[in-house]
């Protein structure tokens, strides 16, 4: 029996320790340990917010999978010693709503913009699977896409929608950015942004499913708030920089791009010419910054012959 009970603790799959950085008063943040899906961090690489309620905590983000939702919810129900009542995510990825049936379960409501919504409905299941082979089945067994519970279509404050809630939530949806329903989070209170992907702190934009001109827009008009703090998806937390720096790259990849496909330069040629010097040390660049080109040159060739929408067919789950 104890060989037994000793392989099963062997066999059980890391989690790793969710650490608390506490930005404002009743505002908090589990920092991601890093950018890459591994063994040690369970495929944590999204920063959770937690934000104190009158009745209990609201989470930004459920994290990768069943398991580490339960964790989730373990240690900030114990670090607290408050109930978890609302969460809300912000875009379709699967490190960042992968635990919404966790919370479903439980019948906590998890809240989000329409668009995502669809997103998690139509593609989650290859997050799964994309994570299935980084982690293993045992890390995601049970792990399913849920949908949200309630689902909100434009910017709104949350007050009213969520029953009981009293803290001054708005969710921000500016349209086509990262994905078609990426979205933010403002606390009035606190002055804090949760800008999850349309934030971004040395950790290059991804256009995979975006709209690079609306992302660039939406960042101006976040900007306009004037929050005091800012929480990206993946890396530090920090002010206004962490909307002003994805800015600019978004602003120089659009104005070199659009300058090329005028000058008739192909979609080869430009993928190997467009540099953005600035953004060379952030993680993804190598990755995908030459994939960010040929979207954005796409774009442009679809913008010159009438062809673009506001929403892109087919999304797919994204890469990174």
């Amino acid at each position: 029996m104890a060989s037994a009970a000793a392989f099963a603790a062997d066999s059980a799959p890391h989690l790793p320790e969710l650490q608390v950085q506490t930005l404002a008063p009743g505002v908090h943040v589990l920092r991601a340990p890093g950018f890459e899906v591994n063994a040690d961090n369970a495929g944590f690489i999204t920063n959770i917010g937690v934000i104190e309620d009158a009745r209990g905590l609201v989470l930004v983000g459920t994290g990768t999978s069943h398991r580490f939702a339960q964790h989730l919810l373990t240690s900030v129900e114990r670090h607290f010693g408050r109930p978890v009542v609302l969460a809300v995510v912000l875009y379709g990825g699967g490190d960042h709503v992968l635990g919404n049936g966790v919370f479903v379960a439980r019948g906590v409501p998890v809240v989000a913009q329409t668009e995502t919504d669809r997103f998690i409905r139509a593609s989650c299941h290859s997050c799964v699977e994309r994570l299935t082979a980084a982690l293993g089945e045992n890390m995601m067994s049970s792990t399913e896409p849920a949908p949200a519970t309630l689902v909100v279509e434009r910017t709104a404050r949350l007050v009213g929608l969520v029953p009981g809630l009293t803290r001054r939530l708005t969710l921000i949806h500016l349209g086509h950015t990262f994905q078609p329903g990426a979205s933010a989070l403002y606390d009035e209170q606190s002055g804090t942004l949760f800008a999850g992907e349309l934030g971004a702190s040395g950790y290059l934009p991804d256009l995979y499913n975006a709209l690079e001109t609306g992302w660039r827009d939406a960042l101006t008009e976040l900007a306009a708030l004037g929050a005091k703090r800012v929480v990206p998806a993946h890396g530090a937390p920090g002010g206004s920089e962490v909307l002003t720096a994805p800015k600019r790259y978004l602003e120089s990849l659009i104005a070199q791009t659009g300058a090329l496909f005028e000058q008739g330069v192909s979609l080869q040629e430009a993928t190997q010419s467009v540099e953005v010097a600035e953004f060379r040390d952030w993680y993804g660049y190598a990755v995908w910054h030459r994939r960010n080109v040929h979207f954005a040159y796409l774009h442009r060739e679809q913008e010159a012959f009438g062809q673009r929408g506001e929403a892109a067919p087919g999304l797919k789950e994204g890469q990174h």
